[in-house]
């Protein structure tokens, strides 16, 4: 149903037929210093994926999932939910049930701590669930085995419709993660793309941070790009209605957020700030200003600058080819020291400091590399290697998960650490110009 996100060299944004196509030409002379030698993905260390707690390194939490008490149905549902969020966000090590030697139908909601101990568990997850007047009853805990209490740390009691139990189970696990790294997890987000249908039409497309409940989105324009998420709901740069060219949409109104002269090809919103991309006389300028759109102010100059990113404190990120070939810059700044053609930006506020997500060139195909705001060479981490090509990353609103686009195994949406570990397939979809919830 989606396109495939092909190799080719990439533009800020792709026009209709009507309008004028701006994109990144590859002058033979690049921006100098640049070093063009890319780094090698790192492997998953013998002792198993390593996690930040806090600032220090330490292996996943070993965790047990205990089959709900009740309905069989709703412990499968729940379980689902659990096990999937759990594995995604790679903190946790699921115990198999052979590394459980726990009776655990004899102990009931109960807790022995000695004995999940010698399971090697740090974490127990228990339920039990009962039909109340056509609602379903959750009773949810959650045990750590440090210490000597054998209180529960966690303890929710929810009444929920049959078809609201993932949405409570995701909370929960938010709140589980939380308990264990003192910041909750991101489960229950949204992501939204881009994507290029028959004909030629782009739309704008929504779906869940576990790859469910894909839909497409109603725009007000014919031709929907670069999507991007606010408190205030999903903005769109979108063709106008007399299709003069690109201008800013909101999904579910009909007007344009902006009267700005020249075209917009994209936005984004951060730090109590938006920044949209302004396209005039063939070349695009970046312009920062309030939320809502007002005050806005030119903060680029020089060549073609496009796919802005906002970080929590207001830096804003962006690709910009205003040296030679595109390259990332931070206010200004360039920060991507390795590479000859890096394009897409997209911040994280990951546990052990704020990281920089963005897709480079490696000959044919693209791949997934982080930097931070120092633009040093060591700096520069590769996630993605060998495995097809791996466009536009996202990251989660916890800073811990990677989203992006690859073509590898028939295509698809992707989820990996900030590492380039514990990759793994979404969902059957692929696109361009993810935004993640709360980035």
């Amino acid at each position: 149903m989606l396109d495939d996100v092909r190799d080719r060299v990439l533009g800020f944004s792709a026009a209709c037929a009507a309008a004028a196509v701006l994109v990144f030409a590859a002058p033979a002379i690049a921006e100098s210093p640049t070093t063009a030698t890319l780094p090698h993905a790192t492997t998953a260390s013998a002792r198993g994926p390593q996690i930040v707690v806090n600032g220090a390194s330490r292996g996943q939490f070993r965790i047990a999932l205990t089959r709900v008490i009740g309905e069989r149905q709703v412990s499968d549902a729940v379980l689902e939910v659990e096990t999937r969020d759990l594995l995604q966000s790679s903190l946790f090590h699921i115990l198999e049930p052979k590394e459980i030697h726990t009776n655990v139908e004899a102990e009931g909601m109960g807790f022995d701590r000695a004995a999940w101990q010698s399971n090697g568990a740090e974490g127990v997850v228990k339920a039990q669930s009962t039909v109340r007047s056509g609602m379903i009853h959750l009773e949810l805990r959650l045990y750590l085995t440090r210490g000597t209490a054998t209180e529960p740390v966690l303890r929710r009691e929810i009444d929920v419709a049959p078809g609201g139990i993932r949405a409570v189970i995701h909370q929960w696990d938010n709140e589980v993660v939380k308990a264990f790294t003192n910041t909750a997890g991101s489960f229950g987000t949204a992501l939204v793309f881009g994507s290029t249908l028959g004909g030629g039409v782009k739309a704008i497309w929504q779906i869940g941070s576990d790859g469910e409940g894909l839909q497409r989105l109603a725009t007000t324009a014919p031709m929907a790009i670069a999507p991007a998420i606010a408190k205030s709901g999903i903005y769109y740069a979108g063709v106008s209605g007399d299709r003069s060219g690109y201008q800013l949409f909101r999904i579910g109104s009909p007007a344009a957020v902006l009267q700005q002269t020249g075209q917009v090809y994209g936005v984004a919103f951060g730090g109590g700030k938006m920044a949209v991309v302004v396209a005039r006389d063939g070349r695009s300028d970046i312009y920062v200003g309030n939320p809502d759109g007002t005050g806005l102010a030119k903060v680029t100059d020089g060549g073609l600058n496009t796919h802005p990113s906002l970080s929590p404190a207001g830096q804003l990120a962006y690709s910009s080819n205003k040296g030679g070939n595109p390259q990332i810059y931070v206010d200004g700044r360039r920060v991507s020291a390795r590479g000859t053609y890096n394009l897409a930006p997209s911040w994280c506020a990951a546990p052990d400091g704020a990281r920089i997500v963005f897709m480079g060139r490696d000959g044919s195909a693209w791949d997934v590399f982080s930097t931070d705001a120092s633009g040093s060479i060591d700096a520069m981490q590769r996630l993605t290697q060998d495995q097809g090509s791996n466009t536009y990353p996202a990251c989660s609103p916890d800073g811990r998960t990677v989203a992006f686009f690859s073509t590898r195994d028939g295509g698809g949406l992707y989820t990996s650490d900030l590492r380039g570990q514990n990759q793994r397939k979404l969902a059957t979809v692929t696109g361009e110009s993810l935004r993640w919830e709360g980035n």
